[in-house]
């Protein structure tokens, strides 16, 4: 199962990875993909298979040879391992399959959080509503705990992003949102305490080696995704573990 699930992550990623730059743009939905941001020159067949066409063409587009982003070595093993982390942690395919896709989905706004500081609404939204349909797909939450999950994250990162006076985007606001409508409540209290701990581990551990300055700009968006897939596939466990 762990093996089926890395493949399918691999395509998943892949996927994703691909149609990354239409998240940015109003590209026509039938205009060619594009493998290069700089020449904008359509996807070339081996581009269609992943890793493959990266590590032919040495990360270089074979078109103007300038570097293509890393996201295309990147993205697609790394969905492939949350996929076995969701294997890993179910017993059945439906949420194995549900757990890896949303994992996915937000490693995939940390690569758009990374690059542009964006946090696509084009993702974002039709995720959320996502994970609202299938909320009767999970065996260990309902309805009303996703809800509760999505208004818990809500309430808190909005009251974030007021006293934060412009250090802090709205759209960390609407991806901690989406992970309190996957997670549920209470793993979502898990994601946002993980959230938090890691985030400021790291901005401590940056200021103190001079790496980054006080009011520097930092992206929250890895953070988030950090406790979106700590709340996702042991939130459940941590809250019983803390609670017994």
């Amino acid at each position: 199962m762990p093996i089926a699930a890395a493949f399918i992550g691999l395509l998943v990623g892949h996927l994703l990875e691909l149609f990354l730059d239409r998240f940015y743009s109003d590209a026509p939905p039938r205009e060619p993909l594009v493998r290069c941001p700089a020449c904008r020159s359509p996807i070339r067949l081996l581009y269609l298979l992943p890793l493959l066409g990266y590590l032919w063409h040495r990360g270089r587009c074979p078109d103007c040879d300038q570097l293509l982003p890393i996201r295309a070595l990147l993205l697609p093993p790394a969905s492939a391992l949350v996929f076995v982390l969701a294997a890993l942690t179910s017993d059945e395919w439906g949420p194995t399959i549900l757990g890896g896709l949303f994992a996915a989905v937000f490693l995939a706004l940390v690569t758009t959080d990374l690059e542009r500081r964006l946090i696509p609404n084009r993702i974002v939204y039709p995720a959320m509503l996502l994970a609202i349909a299938l909320a009767w797909a999970w065996p260990d939450r309902n309805i009303g705990q996703v809800f509760a999950g999505g208004g818990l994250a809500f309430a808190i990162m909005l009251a974030v992003f007021i006293v934060s006076l412009g250090r802090f985007g709205f759209g960390d606001v609407k991806m901690a949102t989406l992970m309190g409508f996957v997670a549920g409540f209470p793993a979502t209290i898990v994601g946002l305490f993980f959230t938090a701990i890691s985030a400021g581990l790291l901005a401590a551990v940056l200021l103190l080696t001079g790496v980054v300055k006080r009011g520097q700009y930092i992206p929250y968006g890895p953070f988030i995704a950090i406790g979106a897939i700590i709340s996702l596939f042991w939130g459940g466990t941590i809250i019983d573990w803390y609670t017994d």
